[in-house]
């Protein structure tokens, strides 16, 4: 061991890996045996073997950790031990990577931080962000869980949690992930049954000192299922929930509501969508200010105003926009989010609403031929989208804020022709009293809302319910959507879903613009006789 002359010293952990410190420390047994062969090796170069001597003395003295068969510990606990040593002096060796690009991030972590600390170390703390949707608390929620995972024996981020729980089978998806993830492992646990997934993981790690984060949860069932409660998990552990409902926090040790961003935060997290700088160039500060007024301090409609901006050079222009928005002021989020989406071209308008009603939280590579049936130029719309931050992308997943999608879902609505169709009551009041079925573009039948009995009480039109539908590209339906086989579906279809189809055949001859067909489960043997010939 040697350090140059005027450097700090570097901590020094030795690990005794099934070796007495006490051999080392004083040379004797093996370590006597080893070092008489270096000094036969090494006659000529004594000094070396010296130094050696005197390096492992020197470490030996160290404080460190020795493992041995003697001691009941697996080697798994010692890494972590190891770890959380080395980076209790370094608490910036994850931040600087993965928090860069997040503004005013540390006063709030540190005011969650402090609803954490507690003088019983051996309690089980649950501790709960709410608040309106946009204002930050995944964010907050994992940029803590990254900095503190490394002092458990286990950790779990659960996201998106009302998203994924509307079924038990994607509840006990849940439950499986929160097994691998605390066990670090890649198996798959078979669990058929929330209930019986809650217990196992009561039963598994009820001795294990524990960090779970559970993400955008809504009722008090996900809570229950996901064992978010003060007897799951083993002394120390911590429980985190992120909710917009704040009666969902009523067993909770402490509750952390964050702030709205403060002007100068604002106006770095404005500055980087607008201009890709932390702060605005001469002749904009007084631009900016207003845009970040109307945005309501909100950190994600700070952003995406931001990103609304970018681009936008000349002074005029940006005089014009905030008339614009001084002649809307922000009754409501929705109004300040639109402001990105009006800024879009047609087909990218249509890539942002399939999203919306349809697709969020799908696989980016599995959307891909799909909207390339539809003309919608994915490989640019889908960097467009994200670039104007009204979608993000991780893990080769769509996502899309919630304020967000609801804004399109709206938009959607409203739209007078071209209508998308994905809520049930929507889709049954519209097919059963012919409403402008001809402006119908796509119907997807959310299958995860409704049991088997409400559904089939819905659906079962008429056989040529598909005929006066003559612009609609996509339909994804399921089950006994129509009473009997459909006799014709419309020629300008482009993408055709039938889960579970009770029928033998499928006539599609007639739909030379078809690129998609999907028909999983079900009964049908046939599509078309013959040789079919698609136009692209």
């Amino acid at each position: 061991m040697q350090w140059h002359n005027g450097m700090v010293e570097p901590k020094v952990i030795p690990v005794f890996y099934h070796v007495d410190p006490s051999d080392l420390r004083a040379q004797k047994n093996d370590v006597a045996v080893f070092f008489q062969q270096h000094e036969e090796k090494f006659r000529e170069e004594m000094d070396k073997v010296k130094k050696w001597r005197d390096a492992l003395t020197a470490t030996a003295n160290l404080s460190g950790f020795h493992i041995s068969d003697s001691i009941k510990v697996g080697e798994s606990t010692y890494v972590r031990m190891i770890v959380e040593e080395i980076l209790a002096d370094k608490p910036d060796i994850q931040r600087s990577y993965i928090e860069s690009n997040l503004v005013g991030i540390d006063s709030r972590i540190e005011e969650l931080s402090s609803r954490l600390e507690t003088k019983d170390n051996e309690k089980v703390q649950i501790v709960g962000i709410h608040g309106m949707g946009g204002i930050g608390k995944t964010t907050i929620a994992n940029a803590l869980f990254r900095r503190i995972k490394y002092k458990f024996e286990g950790s779990s981020f659960v996201d998106d949690v009302r998203e994924n729980s509307s079924s038990k089978r994607e509840i006990c998806a849940l439950q499986e992930k929160v097994l691998r993830d605390i066990l670090e492992i890649n198996q798959n646990f078979n669990v058929r049954d929330p209930e019986d997934g809650a217990n196992m993981i009561r039963t598994r790690f009820v001795h294990k000192k524990v960090l779970m984060v559970l993400d955008d949860v809504d009722n008090f069932k996900q809570l229950e299922f996901l064992a978010a409660t003060h007897d799951s998990f083993g002394p120390g552990s911590k429980i985190i929930i992120t909710t917009r409902n704040e009666q969902l926090l009523s067993d909770a040790d402490d509750k952390y509501k964050p702030d709205f961003l403060i002007m100068n935060d604002a106006l770095v997290l404005f500055s980087r969508g607008a201009f890709k700088t932390n702060s605005p160039p001469e002749g904009y500060e007084e631009f900016s200010c207003p845009a970040i007024r109307y945005a309501g301090y909100l950190p994600l409609a700070v952003k995406v105003l931001g990103s609304f901006f970018h681009g936008r050079k000349a002074l005029h222009e940006w005089e014009s926009a905030l008339n614009r928005l001084a002649k809307a002021p922000p009754v409501d989020i929705f109004k300040t989010l639109k402001l990105s989406f009006d800024g879009l071209e047609d087909s990218e308008k249509n890539l942002f609403l399939d999203i919306a009603c349809f697709y969020k939280g799908r696989d980016k590579r599995d959307l891909t031929r799909v909207f390339e049936s539809f003309g919608f130029d994915p490989e640019i719309g889908i960097n467009v989208l994200t670039e104007k931050s009204l979608i993000t992308i991780s893990n080769e997943r769509i996502g899309m804020h919630d304020l967000l999608q609801e804004m399109g879902q709206q938009i959607a609505r409203e739209s007078i022709s071209n209508r998308r169709l994905w809520q049930l009551e929507d889709i049954h009041d519209s097919l059963k009293n012919d409403q402008k079925l001809e402006e119908i573009e796509a119907i997807v039948v959310p299958d995860k809302k409704y049991d088997v009995d409400e559904y089939e009480k819905k659906v079962g039109f008429r056989a040529d319910v598909f005929e006066r539908m003559k612009i609609i590209r996509l339909l994804d339906i399921r089950g006994r959507f129509t009473s009997c086989e459909p006799t014709i579906f419309p020629n300008n279809l482009r993408w055709l879903c039938w889960s579970e189809c009770p029928f033998t055949s499928l006539s599609t001859t007639q739909m030379s613009k078809l690129v998609g067909l999907e028909v999983v489960g079900g009964t049908v043997k046939q599509f078309w006789n013959g040789q079919k010939v698609i136009i692209k």
